[in-house]
């Protein structure tokens, strides 16, 4: 069977449209990811092992905040358009506060009475090869290439993929802080990702990824989600960015202002140099006019000729008048 897309979406849609199991279902669950927009609320469900995104259409019917408890009723609906699944919210029930942001909220306050968010170490003045432990798909790293490139071309980056979210992402995260830990072929580590959801950004709220960050030994910069996201590592890092092109202004330094610099110096050890030579000549020139205007005298090798007797056939030697000086050789 062969179908076009808006053939498939319309089938899916239909598909859950008959499905009565889907409807005036009772859902419990933590909130995060509130977005008000127009009479609408978005926001999503979780518990600790799924995500539903959420939409509810009279935003005066849920006024939800993140990290609330509570049980909602509605129906499943599928956006055939986009090909996304909502779950259409009809009612909403706050029930407490969640157990997810209560665990996070206990976790900063535990590493923030260890100390781990005191230490800030400033990044290096002089950046050869930077370190990057993301997603080798998407725009981060396309990003950090950019802007390091266009600020100084002579810097390297290197990248240890890792996922970002999902089940392997704090694993790998972890590996690629401690690999370049343990090696020093880089001067600074950037932890990035981009926007996405609270659950999208979850792994960096774990203490396994926070504890990576803190205990290796070169600065780290963080740059994950948007501008507005803050996560724990945020915290634990030496150096947080807004975004990952942010990141990568703040650890390359521009190669350009580095060569007006060296410009600017040069031109003023240039003046320093011809001023000192031009008094040094105004001096010397000042120096042969206190003497009268016959005066002569004879030298050899640096030294005053006060008889002939000092003279022998072949000696160089220099008169100097009143008015400059010549040299000559002793003829026998």
């Amino acid at each position: 069977m062969e179908l076009s897309v808006t053939q498939l979406n319309n089938y899916i849609k239909s598909v859950f449209g008959a499905e009565e199991m889907l409807h005036n279902v009772l859902l419990t669950g933590e909130v995060t990811g509130v977005a008000v927009r127009g009479n609408g609320v978005w926001f999503t469900m979780r518990d600790r092992d799924a995500a539903v995104p959420c939409v509810c259409w009279e935003a005066a019917r849920c006024p939800v905040k993140d990290g609330e408890q509570v049980t909602v009723r509605g129906s499943v609906d599928y956006w055939q358009k986009a090909g996304k699944l909502n779950f259409n919210v009809h009612a909403l029930v706050k029930t407490g506060a969640g157990d997810l942001l209560a665990e996070l909220k206990a976790l900063t306050e535990k590493l923030k009475a260890e100390g781990l968010f005191d230490r800030k170490r400033a990044l290096p003045s002089k950046v050869k090869r930077i370190g990057v432990v993301s997603s080798r798909y998407g725009a981060v790293i396309h990003d950090i290439m950019t802007v390091t490139k266009r600020r100084n071309p002579t810097v390297d980056i290197v990248l240890y993929p890792a996922a970002v979210q999902g089940e392997n992402a704090a694993r790998e995260l972890v590996a690629g802080l401690d690999y370049f830990s343990n090696q020093s072929t880089v001067d600074v580590v950037i932890l990035a990702r981009g926007g996405g959801s609270s659950e999208d950004l979850s792994v960096f709220n774990t203490e396994s990824v926070a504890r990576a960050v803190a205990s290796c030994r070169l600065p780290v910069v963080t740059a994950v989600g948007h501008e507005t996201d803050v996560t724990l590592v945020d915290y634990v890092a030496d150096v947080r960015a807004a975004t990952p092109s942010a990141a990568a202004e703040l650890v390359v330094p521009e190669l350009v202002s580095r060569q007006d610099q060296v410009r600017q110096l040069w031109s003023r050890l240039r003046y320093v140099i011809t001023s000192r030579l031009t008094a040094v000549r105004n001096s010397a020139q000042n120096f042969l006019h206190i003497f009268p205007k016959d005066f002569v005298a004879v030298a050899k090798n640096g030294q005053v000729v006060k008889s002939a007797k000092q003279l022998h056939a072949k000696d160089k030697l220099q008169i100097c008048f009143s008015d400059g000086r010549i040299g000559v050789t002793v003829d026998g």
